[in-house]
């Protein structure tokens, strides 16, 4: 909460000044003398705003002068800023990098600092940046080895939370089955047959059938996927421009970003997730059931219990129809430039021609 010791959250990193962050850092870090704010390119944080802060310290001051930092403050489109509020988008990463960014066994930005207001806006994260590292081309498709060691970040993650103590615990994590998220159904029913009529020359026909039929059922969905267990902590926002390789956090490492979007759920979601969306269809094609089967390996190795292989298959299959789906409820968000429509034609494209090769459609008639 926002008791006398911590400063105002500001609306903008614009406005974020040496003495704010001295307040904010209250000693974690070297004296700040100057801050200058950089905002990072077109396309990055559609609910937020992502800004990098060049510091200057005191001379004579003692602890880390880190050189810059990356800020994330709420979005400048106010209608962005009311759907964050309303699914707790910002309370659940401030939450998110304030209890795991020192403990867990996962690379995320070290948080130095973060608040939200009790209203769910404005809020504040101040992260390390990760300086040169290496990203993925979500349009032209990740390679087998990263999408392998992305994968592997999954493991980890999941692993951790896997249907335990820790996973209750987490009052901020809403699960797949949250009352907005049922109401998805409303927010998708105008926008089905103008969806239907865009994106038909591009998708296999009867994964639009599937479209009609899994509408008015969408509530139940989500109803069953939180009866069939196995919930853990799912990132929901898998893609490869989330991952970074390498830089500042060491060779080899992937860092993992960005945790708005973060539920409880089944961790084959993010799987998909990324295999339906961030890899070319042909490779899609040709790689998954090797990496699924990696990704199921290594939870087994990590001690996962009870969760059989034929679950895990039948998990893949329903998560790209759902995600297919999905993007019907989401399909007016304005996609902003030259690069976000590319990459909404790759990521409608890819998932629909998952959905159709796994023939997730067969599921309809299990809820």
């Amino acid at each position: 909460g926002n008791d006398m010791s911590q400063p105002k959250i500001p609306l903008t990193a614009d406005t974020i000044d040496a003495a704010w962050l001295n307040q904010a850092f209250d000693g974690s870090v070297a004296t700040i003398t100057n801050v200058r704010a950089e905002r990072l390119g077109e396309g990055v944080g559609l609910l937020g705003e992502v800004t990098r802060l060049h510091l200057s310290y005191a001379a004579n001051s003692s602890g880390p002068q880190p050189p810059s930092m990356i800020a994330k403050c709420q979005a400048a489109a106010p209608g962005n800023v009311f759907m964050s509020q309303a699914m707790g988008f910002y309370e659940r990463e401030s939450a998110f990098y304030k209890q795991f960014s020192q403990s867990i066994n996962l690379r995320v930005p070290y948080c130095y600092y973060t608040d939200v207001d009790p209203a769910g806006a404005p809020y504040i994260v101040l992260l390390e940046e990760i300086t040169n590292p290496r990203m993925v081309d979500q349009v032209a498709g990740a390679n087998f080895d990263d999408s392998a060691a992305i994968l592997d970040q999954a493991v980890k993650l999941h692993s951790h939370f896997w249907d335990n103590e820790l996973l209750w615990s987490l009052s901020w994590l809403p699960p797949m089955n949250n009352p907005l998220y049922r109401a998805a159904r409303e927010m998708a029913e105008p926008k089905l047959e103008t969806f239907i009529a865009t994106w038909s020359p591009h998708v296999e026909a009867d994964t639009m059938q599937w479209m009609r039929e899994l509408t008015p059922k969408y509530p139940d969905m989500v109803d069953w996927w939180v009866e069939q267990g196995n919930a853990t902590f799912s990132h929901t926002d898998f893609r490869a421009d989330n991952f970074l390789f390498g830089g500042s956090a060491g060779e080899g490492v992937v860092t993992v970003l960005d945790f708005q979007l973060s539920a409880r759920h089944v961790g084959m979601w993010d799987v998909a997730n990324f295999l339906g969306q961030s890899v070319t269809i042909e490779n899609r094609r040709e790689w998954e059931q090797t990496l699924v089967r990696r990704y199921y390996d290594g939870l087994i190795s990590a001690g996962v219990p009870n969760y059989s292989w034929d679950r895990c298959w039948r998990d893949y299959r329903y998560c790209l129809l759902h995600q297919a789906w999905s993007q019907v409820a989401v399909s007016d968000i304005d996609p902003g430039n030259d690069r976000g429509r590319a990459l909404l034609h790759a990521m409608i494209t890819r998932v629909f021609a998952a959905a159709h090769d796994l023939q997730s459609g067969d599921l309809l008639n299990e809820f």
